[in-house]
């Protein structure tokens, strides 16, 4: 398996259908949940979260039948991995630090990725509508939680995602450490020691740790951006 990339420049007719689908779906199930009555709106996000969890199971199914399941890249430890889990327990169990970190650090890490895709384990197969179901998913579940079921962000909560970002990002460098310990291959989830090969603008340099700083310095930035848009739609409470 090796990464795969795709952007506008390399094929703009895929990257532009890809990205267009997946948004569309999206707001489109946010616009039905939205003008669904109340108790229909309960069980559409219980449904949401019953195919959240099934595309989890069936990815790591499919990567198992396949040979493909490695220890040093199929772990749910990416952002994205991380917040797709928040996105299953949400649907179930609602809870406020789980919901804005999932919003203030998941929505623009997965508009990011939607727009600029890396596949990790190339884009054969189901791993190409896979990495748009998940993506699409984590970009989803935090707007329908607040659009539709009406929940809102804490005034302080950029600062404590920001430093919950933090805390998963030390515990991330040791578990790479630990799998790199143990296997003699080093994993370089939520690309701590490695920079991501996406056509992103925001990588800016691919020098250890330079880039990861920037990444940081870039991820509070939209931190900060997604909790005013927020506030300016009147979801942050006063």
């Amino acid at each position: 398996m090796e990464d795969k990339i795709l952007s506008y420049s390399t094929d703009p007719q895929l990257w532009l259908y890809s990205v267009s689908i997946t948004f569309f779906i999206v707001f489109f199930i946010i616009l039905v949940g939205y003008k669904l009555p109340n108790d229909y709106k309960k069980i559409l996000t219980k449904i949401l979260g019953f195919l959240f969890l099934a595309r989890l199971v069936f990815l790591h199914g499919y990567m198992v039948g396949i040979g493909h399941w490695e220890i040093t890249n199929s772990l749910p430890l990416h952002l994205c991995g991380i917040n797709s889990i928040l996105c299953i327990i949400l649907m179930f169990r609602y809870n406020q630090s789980m919901f804005e970190y999932l919003a203030l650090l998941g929505i623009p890490s997965a508009f990011h990725s939607i727009l600029t895709p890396q596949f990790i384990n190339g884009w054969d197969g189901y791993y190409f509508p896979e990495f748009y179901l998940s993506h699409g998913s984590i970009f989803l579940a935090p707007l329908f939680l607040t659009i539709v079921n009406g929940h809102k962000l804490r005034k302080d909560s950029w600062k404590t995602s920001f430093l919950n970002g933090i805390y998963t990002v030390i515990l991330i460098g040791l578990i790479n450490y630990a799998i790199g310990y143990f296997s003699g291959t080093m994993s370089n989830y939520m690309y701590t020691f490695k920079a991501p090969e996406a056509d992103n603008p925001l990588i800016i340099t691919k020098i250890w740790p330079i880039y990861y700083l920037i990444l940081i310095s870039f991820t509070f930035i939209h931190i900060l951006i997604v909790h005013r848009i927020y506030n300016i739609f009147g979801k942050v409470f006063k």
